[in-house]
């Protein structure tokens, strides 16, 4: 039997639910493909052309965990790395994430350890070393040397750092890509195009994470041919199932004869990832009490324990029900009613259908709640409900523009804030 580890389990509700999570399951076809491209320009020594992944989903549907995820792999054996940055650091920071690029890619696995975020050291604007868990930038002698060159560039980089002195090859993650500076001529999208096209000879390969309307903003950018994407959506039963198993494991939990009591609490999820984190955060909070010390047969109340879940799960939906959505609630509420009906048909709709949707309800009864909000057509509008996690495409097939709620519950949610009546086979 795991002895309860209360300090970890602390820390799991302290950091909330942007943080990595402590357990990683499904996923499974995505990190395959994800880390075989970059094991076959390992293998090659060379970037494959268009190898870049983009991976799309609605807020919560656990992007940022998948490239967290990835990033456990960088001590592993024969396994590639991965730098995980943001969009804003690709921005601002552009030279030194060429930097870590060559850092890590040049550093033997044996002195790599994962770390959590720590205090950059004062060798210019390195907090982006840090978070990739460098052992000791300077044992690599990859600083000085990388600023007695002039590298702003994939190609500078790759005259000072050829592909012979590598030790493995290098994911470049970036996250919230959606919010990327459009444009083809921006340094972030040459450098973007660079790792695309794979114009210099280093063993890189690019992933790109973001909201449902990503691969329109890379297209933007420059990035058209060759680009694979695929969207996040829930977990299966299964999965999730898996995950509060070995979620209960990892911190020493004893489940006892509570089992019926998870699966009731993790039921209204969907099996949305951040909808199961905020059942696991209400558990955990029980969890901690001293008179429960870790132990499910000693909690006598789980109704306080499902309430304040679904309490963090409405907060979700009310944060994701933006100003404008609530101005045009009516309007929102009656073009996600035909949407749920079109899939239900079988037929489905497409980003141009809905906005022809939303020229048809426009207006369709008196008052400002049926009308769009002001600065607003329609094109925008429903672009703006895709970022609000409201629409995602169905799949990434390149035949299917079906667009959907990633999310059955949060469109029942939005439907009855319209005031319209939930269809019967949908969650509640």
């Amino acid at each position: 039997m795991v002895k309860f580890k209360r300090a970890a389990l602390q820390r799991f509700v302290n950091l909330r639910e942007k943080s990595a999570p402590p357990v990683f399951v499904g996923r499974n076809s995505l990190v395959k493909e994800i880390l075989t491209v970059a094991r076959t320009t390992g293998e090659e020594r060379v970037g494959i052309p268009g190898n870049t992944m983009v991976v799309q989903g609605a807020p919560g549907a656990g992007k940022s965990s998948l490239l967290s995820y990835l990033t456990l792999q960088n001590t592993k054996d024969n396994a590639p790395k991965t730098l995980h940055i943001s969009s804003i650091e690709l921005e601002e920071q552009l030279s030194d994430v060429l930097l870590a690029i060559a850092a890590l890619g040049r550093t033997p696995k044996s002195k790599l350890k994962h770390l959590a975020l720590k205090t950059a050291k004062s060798v210019g604007s390195l907090a982006i070393l840090d978070s990739i868990g460098l052992a000791d930038i300077t044992a690599v002698n990859v600083t000085a040397l990388f600023r007695s060159h002039e590298i702003e560039t994939i190609g500078s980089l790759h005259k000072a750092f050829p592909v012979d002195q590598w030790d493995a090859p290098v994911i470049v993650a970036v996250d919230e890509a959606q919010n990327l500076p459009r444009g083809r001529e921006s340094r972030q999208a040459r450098f973007l195009r660079s790792l695309h096209e794979a114009v210099t000879k280093l063993p890189l390969s690019l992933v790109l994470a973001g909201l449902g309307d990503t691969q329109s903003r890379l297209r933007a950018m420059g990035l058209t041919q060759g680009v694979q994407a695929c969207a996040l959506g829930c977990f299966t039963a299964d999965e999730t199932q898996i995950l509060m198993r070995r979620w209960c494991a990892y911190f020493g939990i004893e489940v006892g004869s509570q089992q019926n009591q998870i699966d009731v609490l993790i039921a209204p999820t969907d099996g949305w990832p951040r909808h199961v984190h905020w059942a696991q955060q209400a558990l955990a909070e029980t969890l901690l009490e001293l008179d429960v010390d870790g132990r499910l047969d000693q909690i006598d109340d789980w109704t306080r324990i499902y309430d304040r879940s679904n309490r963090l799960r409405y907060a979700y939906y009310d944060t994701q029900f933006s100003e404008e959505m609530t101005a045009s609630c009516k309007l929102v509420g009656r073009v996600m009613l035909a949407v749920d009906k079109a899939n239900s048909d079988g037929a489905g709709k497409t980003f141009g259908e809905i906005k022809d949707l939303v020229t048809m309800y426009q207006g369709h009864q008196p008052g400002s709640e049926w009308m769009m909000p002001g600065g607003y057509d329609e094109n925008l509008f429903v672009t703006h409900l895709i970022h609000c996690g409201v629409l995602q495409r169905r799949s990434m097939n390149p035949d299917d523009h079906v667009m959907t709620c990633p999310i059955p519950s949060f469109q029942s949610y939005i439907i009855k804030r319209g005031g319209f009546d939930v269809p019967r086979d949908f969650a509640s």
